[in-house]
């Protein structure tokens, strides 16, 4: 048990000094809704034991089937904890040296050297014989992502590396004369990953679990027993997946909104502003400044839009940011005076958070919140409101921030 302690100790120590390497990393990442960055996997592969005796069975025979199925959740760009629930079964090998677990002597307190596995088993010549073991492994893990680690975190990467080191508890199952047993595991894993479209991933896993020695009903000596598994697997992200890094400029787009057309722009936000001026009277002892209110007509041409405003939201939200009564305020006055005039909701999301695809519906839906506002509060005609949603193809504003955005446009037709 001390050498497992050791290993304990020594995952600990790394765990300690890779978060201390990425804590400085992630401390413009800003905090997401604890609903988002959540996934699950599955997998499935190959795996053998290593313990007293394994290696005098034939390779091909110690090899049994691992299955895996994994749910966790991402808390920054660069680590994250899962719990998986791992494994199956092992094919052993055992000789008469060692006491065996279901061969209790004196009410428990020491054990025997009968297995009653032999009854369930063909002995060798050389008195060896196989043994099975139906188990299960649960543990909860620590992970870190290398690649944001070490490259920065990029929403558009492809691949990335995933150490992951953790603590559970491995179930043996009474089987074939194998005792039931339950233990604490040490799990270490190395998993490479995939970004497949529409939220998948794909994955390779190379993992190993640490186990006492009497794991596997038979007590040798020996201070543990291990497993070494590969497995091939999916992930389905969900669909709040993505961070936001505070500071960071947004990419430049290679066509932005305001080049793919034409639009006049026209700040609305505060109308009053636009229709004041000063007009200067001059007296004999004195000048005195007299407001007066100068209305100017803004010209709309047919079929060219009008910029009228921006609706700003939060991340990953499809409520407009709250304090924008005005701009909707202003708009439906637009809409009044300008009888014959329509308007097109064109919404955005920033890049560098999402996949292009929840983007994408996220913009969709955003534009439809407007939509519903101004026809439900305000009394806009449906019909005189049409919306797009863009996702992350153009990013109209420099500042990442102020892409989550609806661009209000009227047409004049």
């Amino acid at each position: 048990m001390k050498k497992i302690n050791k290993y304990i100790l020594s995952g600990a120590l790394c765990t300690l000094c890779i978060s201390n390497g990425f804590a400085r990393a992630e401390g413009n990442a800003e905090p997401m809704d604890i609903r988002s960055n959540w996934y699950i996997e599955i997998g499935a592969g190959a795996q053998l034991l290593f313990s007293a005796d394994a290696s005098k069975l034939d390779f091909g025979k110690r090899i049994t089937p691992s299955l895996s199925l994994t749910g966790g959740k991402w808390f920054s760009p660069y680590w994250g904890t899962r719990f998986q629930i791992q494994g199956y079964g092992f094919n052993g090998n055992s000789t008469t040296d060692g006491i065996y677990l279901n061969d209790p002597l004196n009410g428990g307190l020491i054990y025997g050297p009968n297995d009653p596995v032999r009854n369930e088993s063909v002995i060798r010549p050389d008195g060896s014989y196989r043994h099975y073991l139906r188990y299960m492994n649960m543990h909860l893990d620590f992970q870190v992502s290398l690649a944001n680690l070490v490259g920065g975190y990029k929403p558009e990467r492809k691949w990335d590396i995933i150490p992951a080191v953790g603590l559970g508890y491995a179930h043996a199952f009474s089987y074939k004369g194998a005792p039931k047993v339950n233990a604490i595991s040490t799990n270490f894993s190395l998993m490479g990953k995939y970004k497949l479209p529409k939220g998948f991933d794909l994955n390779l896993e190379v993992q190993s679990s640490l186990f006492p020695d009497q794991f596997d009903g038979r007590i040798t000596g020996g201070m543990y027993e291990s497993n070494c598994a590969v497995t091939l697997g999916v992930t389905y992200n969900f669909e709040n997946r993505g961070f936001n890094i505070a500071g960071r400029k947004a990419r430049k787009p290679r066509h932005s909104a305001r080049k793919s057309r034409r639009v006049s722009y026209v700040q609305i936000i505060n109308p009053e502003a636009a229709m004041r001026t000063v007009e200067v009277v001059k007296t004999v002892n004195d000048t005195v400044y007299k407001e007066v209110k100068v209305r100017e007509e803004v010209p709309m041409k047919a079929n060219e839009p009008l910029m009228l405003g921006s609706i700003l939201f939060d991340i990953n939200k499809t409520v407009p940011v709250r304090g924008q009564e005005i701009t909707f305020v202003n708009i439906v006055k637009f809409l009044d005076e300008n009888p014959k005039a329509k308007l097109r909701l064109t919404g955005y999301a920033d890049q560098q958070t999402g996949t292009p695809e929840y983007n994408l519906r996220l913009s969709t839906k955003r534009g439809a919140a407007v939509k519903d506002i101004l026809v439900e509060k305000y009394g806009i005609d449906r019909k005189r409101v049409e919306v797009q949603g863009v996702g992350t193809d153009a990013q109209p504003y420099e500042q990442n921030e102020w892409n989550r955005v609806v661009i209000v446009t009227a047409i004049h037709k």
